[in-house]
């Protein structure tokens, strides 16, 4: 086996293990979902760390894709994935009810950055 094919097998292993946490962590959370101001200053500490274990894994999946494989389905639904988390990044735990939203909103777009994984992956011949 080449060197690119040994070091994409290796990116592959890293992103499905991103995508097994994101999905534990997801069926954690599915009590709490959607989020809203009240339920978000109310979450217990196991909430916390579903969630934290959920975005943590959602970004690095994300950061995988994007500056690993260097391959991308459709910009604009990157962008806007990208747009998501990083309004995360510059609101959370400053605005319970922003931060809220934009969990919410990562939580219901997982499929769509798992899907573009799985596109990617299936498209790529080793």
């Amino acid at each position: 086996m080449n060197i690119y094919k040994q070091k994409l097998l290796k990116i592959f292993n890293e992103c499905d293990k991103h995508i097994i946490r994101i999905q534990s962590a997801s069926t954690k959370m599915q009590s709490i979902m959607p989020l809203d101001k009240d339920k978000y200053l109310n979450l217990s500490d196991d909430e916390v760390e579903s969630i934290d274990q959920f975005l943590f894994r959602f970004s690095k999946l994300q950061d995988a894709i994007e500056e690993k494989l260097e391959l991308l389905v459709d910009v604009n639904i990157w962008r806007e994935l990208r747009d998501d988390r990083n309004d995360l990044a510059h609101n959370y735990d400053d605005d319970p009810e922003e931060t809220s939203e934009v969990i919410n909103k990562l939580y219901y777009k997982k499929d769509i950055l798992i899907d573009i994984y799985q596109t990617i992956k299936s498209k790529t011949q080793l």
